[in-house]
C-alpha cells in the first residue's frame, strides 16, 4: 500500500489490512483531513488543503516516474478483465474471487502502460458487466470484443485466473489463437510471468476462446496462475503477487513491440 499526501509520496510501502486502514481514515477524520482510497491499486490519497471534500482520484501517473519504453508510444492496448458483476468467475479456497483480481492486475497494467505513452482501453473498470446482467454469455464476451475492435487496438489482453477440482494443479498458461502475432506476443507474456511470479510454466497455447477468436488484432487470454490452489491464491490476492503479475505482463508487451 502507498500513501500519498497533497500529491507528495511517503517513502514507506506497507501491506494494506483493515487495522492499518481504519487508523488512517481515524486520523484524517481527527485532523478534518480529505481521504480517498483507491482499493483497485492500493493507494491512499490523503488532502490536508482542503478538507471539505474528499480527494477525488487524482491522475494516475504518480510524479517522478518516467517513461521506460517509448516503443509502447501511441500504440493502443485493450485490456479486458475477466468476468465481472454477477459473474465472479471462479472462487478460491477463502473465498477469494477471480472477478476481483482480473481487475485488480488489469488496473495495475493499465497505468503501467499509460506512463509509458500507451493509449488504452478497458472493456471493464469496476465490478460490473461488460454487457448488461441479463445478457447471455456470448453477448457479454461480444461486448468485450466489440469494444476492443471498434477501438481499433493494436493488441488485445484478456487477463483470467485458472481452476481445477484438483487444488494441486498449478502454474501459468497463455492461451492464442494461432496467428504468428497472437503466438509470439502469448509467447513473451508467458516467458515474463513465469519467470517473475516463479509458477509452474503451462506454456502458451493454441485455443479457441471467444475473446481471442474474433478480436480483429493480435490477443491473448493469460491464466495467471490457478485461484483453486491455496499458495497461488493468496499469490493473486497479495498487492505483491498482483503487482508482479501486472510488470510481467507489461514487460511481455514491451518485448513483443520491440521486435
Amino acid at each position: 500500500m502507498r500513501i500519498i499526501i497533497d500529491g507528495q509520496r511517503i517513502p514507506v510501502t506497507t501491506r494494506a489490512s483493515k487495522d492499518i486502514l481504519l487508523t488512517i481514515k481515524n486520523m484524517a477524520k481527527m485532523l478534518n483531513w480529505g481521504i480517498y482510497y483507491d482499493t483497485a491499486n492500493e493507494v491512499v490519497y490523503i488532502n490536508s488543503k482542503n478538507s471539505t471534500q474528499p480527494v477525488p482520484p487524482p491522475e494516475r501517473q504518480i510524479p517522478g516516474e518516467s517513461i521506460e519504453s517509448t516503443r509502447l508510444l501511441n500504440k493502443t492496448i485493450a485490456i479486458d478483465p475477466g468476468h465481472g458483476g454477477c459473474d465472479p468467475g471462479a472462487t478460491g479456497p477463502t473465498g477469494i474471487r477471480e472477478k476481483d483480481n482480473t481487475l485488480a492486475i488489469s488496473l495495475l497494467l493499465r497505468d503501467r502502460l499509460e506512463r509509458n505513452g500507451a493509449v488504452t482501453v478497458m472493456t471493464r473498470d469496476a465490478d460490473k458487466e461488460v454487457s448488461s446482467p441479463n445478457a447471455s454469455s456470448e453477448e457479454e464476451l461480444g461486448a468485450r470484443v466489440d469494444i476492443a475492435n471498434e477501438a481499433n487496438a493494436d493488441i488485445f489482453i484478456s487477463i483470467h485466473n485458472d481452476a481445477f477440482t484438483n487444488n494441486t494443479a498449478s502454474g501459468t498458461t497463455t492461451y492464442h489463437y494461432g496467428d504468428a502475432e497472437s503466438t509470439k506476443l502469448a509467447s513473451y507474456v508467458q516467458k515474463c510471468l513465469t519467470e517473475e511470479l516463479g509458477t509452474k510454466d503451462r506454456g502458451a497455447r493454441f485455443a479457441s476462446f471467444y475473446v481471442i477468436r474474433y478480436t480483429d488484432m493480435p490477443a491473448i487470454l493469460v491464466e495467471v496462475a490457478f485461484i483453486s490452489n491455496p499458495e497461488e491464491e493468496m499469490l493473486l490476492a497479495s498487492v505483491d503477487g498482483r503487482c508482479k503479475a501486472a510488470e510481467s505482463i507489461f514487460l511481455g508487451i514491451v518485448k513483443y513491440f520491440k521486435v
